[in-house]
């Protein structure tokens, strides 16, 4: 197999299956938005972030779920890989991935054998007002931590001294329990604010930020298009109120030591006869 090196390689790969979503999603009546990184290249360079290396979606729980219903989603070079379609999945969102690619993202182990992807969120309820939907994105955000460590098949950090110690009892105690222990948790809180009226909503089945996802209702209300790549995608109507929850004063890069990619994975292009 022949290993992809270049960031904007890995970028183009995503964007091919960012552009068979926004089909199938636009066939079928789909609601979906650029989010996080992505949607944070769009309103700043209407492109990728340069050292970005992924992209971010959140789909409504209702289209989500729709979704990984659609036959069509899959086809001769994608697969959508979640919890639904591929019992051994061990993650609370899913994967499009293009399937003539071949990804190792660390030690980590998620059910499947999978390719180049593009992230698809579920965008759930907060149960509560503002003050326990934080508690509960505190809590997502621990389950999940756990829920990846419990992923990892050996422990490594660049941390040093009693933090490495702490990520070390961390890795061990996640490994005992398994991940299985922590998709129930983060299920259960998923059901927790199924179907309930909220002011708050936010990524619940995988909190990355904590409290800082717990965003106004009305940020979700509609969609407003931002350009992408050169093309159009959707995003939500209070893009910026989202993106300042995530991320503060957006408008400045940050310092030049913190531009590089976050995701320590190895990608390779399948040989042909394997796909």
């Amino acid at each position: 197999m022949k290993e992809i090196v270049e960031i904007r390689e890995i970028q183009e790969i995503q964007l091919g299956a960012l552009r068979h979503l926004k089909a199938i999603c636009e066939r079928h009546g789909l609601t979906f938005f650029l989010s996080n990184g992505t949607l944070l290249g769009a309103v700043k360079y209407k492109k990728f972030i340069p050292w970005d290396d992924d992209i971010d979606v959140f789909m409504p729980r209702k289209d989500y779920d729709r979704l990984a219903a659609l036959s069509d989603i899959d086809s001769d070079v994608y697969r959508l890989f979640n919890r639904e379609r591929c019992p051994e999945w061990v993650s609370t969102y899913s994967k499009l991935c293009d399937m003539r690619t071949k990804i190792q993202e660390g030690s980590a182990d998620l059910g499947a054998d999978y390719g180049v992807a593009m992230d698809i969120f579920p965008l759930d309820s907060w149960c509560g007002g503002r003050k326990a939907a934080c508690r509960q994105a505190a809590h997502s955000s621990l389950l999940l931590r756990c829920l990846c460590a419990s992923c990892e098949q050996s422990f490594h950090t660049e941390k040093t001294g009693i933090r490495k110690a702490i990520l070390y009892a961390i890795w061990r105690y996640s490994r005992l329990c398994g991940t299985a222990h922590f998709y129930k948790g983060l299920r259960r809180l998923v059901q927790k604010g199924s179907g309930a009226q909220t002011d708050y909503m936010g990524c619940v089945a995988w909190s990355l930020y904590g409290r800082r996802e717990v965003i106004p209702a009305e940020v979700f209300a509609s969609t407003v298009p931002v350009e992408f790549e050169g093309d159009s995608y959707p995003a939500p109507v209070g893009y910026d109120q989202y993106l300042r929850s995530l991320y503060g004063e957006y408008e400045a890069d940050p310092p030049e030591e913190e531009q590089h990619p976050h995701h320590h994975m190895t990608a390779w292009w399948r040989d042909q006869e394997t796909v």
